[in-house]
């Protein structure tokens, strides 16, 4: 066990040096750990994808629903991955122009 030692500190040091141990174990577990906002940049909800596509939510749904894009369940959220959205866009834009005699 370690040795206690008492020592009277004036507050302001003893706040001074409790912050900059706050600061450093603050840093370190920032670094570890990505916010929630750097992991999930590549995925948009469903308001972000109806917002980017200029669609509405039920056409969103029926994408979803014929396979146009893929949605995931994170969380119970839906999720979409922004590749996909935009590898879809570009398959409908080259569909657009090709219709079925």
């Amino acid at each position: 066990m370690d040795k206690i030692i008492l020592h009277s500190t004036p507050i302001p040091e003893l706040r001074s040096m409790i912050g900059d141990v706050l600061r450093e174990e603050f840093q370190k577990f920032k670094s570890t750990n990505p916010s929630p906002q750097q992991t999930t940049s590549e995925y948009l909800s469903r308001k972000e994808v109806c917002k980017l596509l200029k669609i509405s939510m039920a056409t969103l749904h029926y994408y979803t629903k014929d396979g146009i894009l893929q949605g995931y369940r994170i969380g119970g959220r839906v999720l979409y991955k922004l590749s996909e959205v935009e590898t879809a866009v570009e398959e409908i834009d080259n569909f657009k122009g090709k219709h079925k005699r």
